[in-house]
């Protein structure tokens, strides 16, 4: 007895004689506020290491470009090298020369040539052991695009070249891009003061050969190309594509004809302007084009509507009328349905009413 009552008394026994023990926060040590010291370990120090790495990487790249800033380093920079470095500096020239800037380098026709020169020899280079690695191809892929931003005849042979040289599926990219580089110069030199032609004995009749090309992709884009040149002859080759089996080149062809005033794609553009066709197009050639960009195609085709009412007064428009007609009254789900945007319907209108007084305009005339 003598003992439990010791033993009581030195565990403090509370008021009441029963003893509790000691709550959670008693056992655990004081809490300190962190030290100056910690926290510099754990915010600062990171923030540095973060700071330095950003600071290396913007160093290494402005010398990097510091190295390269006048379009004729980089050509001369496409003499040697890797090809992952020669195809990444073809890549910045191109866009580089898109840049105004750089319109007077643009007329350099001792540039335009050396770089022909390498895009001849890089062709010449896909025949050997390599030449169609991915690294080789993309190189002249952007060779092609860099090209046609001269204004200035040097180059063209070469690009026709390119668009002609399709030696495996892989060289697909750059007859393309030797297509677009051959429109974007037609289209350059027409631009400036005064107006140029793009000109070259061979130019017409490599078009007209690669219009019954095998690949519809390039059918298509040789469509585009003709309506840049826009030569009689290549008027006559666009009247007869505006028919092609290939969705995207009779829609390319008929676009071009409309903006140089000529009729003979008229059904194709009323084609353009039915969703019921479009969506039969896509079901039957499963064109990416018809599926995913219908509501482009549509505008596409107003505007080359619109164009061609203002350039011919003799055209007969009753085909796209009725079709614009239809989208004009159509019901908003009947769009949605055929994944048309519901602002189809008063593009449609406002089309009419360009249509209607282009032709009250002739009609006073």
């Amino acid at each position: 007895m003598f003992l439990m009552t010791t033993s009581a008394q030195n565990r403090d026994e509370p008021p009441g004689g029963h003893w509790q023990p000691p709550a959670g926060d008693d056992l655990l040590p004081p809490v300190q506020p962190p030290s100056a010291g910690f926290i510099i370990q754990l915010f600062v120090v990171p923030a540095l290491i973060v700071l330095v790495i950003v600071a290396v990487w913007l160093s290494f790249n402005w010398l990097v470009r510091r190295t390269a800033t006048r379009p004729q380093d980089l050509i001369q920079g496409l003499e040697q090298g890797p090809s992952i470095a020669r195809w990444q500096r073809a890549s910045e020239l191109a866009d580089m020369l898109r840049n105004k800037r750089f319109a007077e380098f643009k007329r350099s026709s001792e540039a335009a040539g050396h770089l022909a020169r390498i895009l001849d020899r890089e062709i010449d280079h896909g025949s050997s052991a390599g030449g169609m690695e991915e690294g080789q191809v993309t190189l002249r892929y952007f060779l092609t695009r860099a090209l046609g931003e001269f204004e200035v005849p040097e180059g063209i042979d070469v690009l026709l070249k390119a668009a002609e040289t399709g030696r495996d599926p892989r060289e697909q990219i750059v007859r393309h891009g030797a297509l677009e580089a051959i429109a974007v110069r037609a289209f350059n030199l027409r631009g400036l003061e005064p107006p140029q032609a793009l000109e070259h004995p061979d130019l017409e009749q490599t078009l007209v050969r690669l219009a019954d090309d095998e690949e519809p992709n390039i059918r298509s884009q040789t469509a585009y190309t003709l309506g840049q040149i826009g030569t009689p002859k290549a008027i006559d080759r666009l009247a007869l594509m505006a028919d092609d089996a290939d969705p995207d080149t009779r829609y390319n062809a008929a676009v071009a004809l409309a903006h140089h005033g000529n009729d003979k794609g008229v059904a194709t553009l009323a084609e353009m302007l039915d969703p019921e066709e479009l969506a039969t197009v896509q079901r039957t050639t499963n064109s990416p084009t018809a599926a995913l960009n219908r509501g482009v195609i549509v505008q596409t085709a107003m505007e080359a509507a619109q164009e061609l009412s203002r350039k011919n007064r003799e055209a007969d428009l009753s085909l796209v009328i009725a079709a614009l007609e239809r989208l004009a009254h159509a019901d908003p789900k009947v769009l949605v349905d055929a994944q048309l945007p519901p602002r189809v319907a008063s593009d449609a209108r406002r089309a009419l009413e360009a249509i209607a007084r282009a032709t009250a305009a002739r009609a006073q005339q």
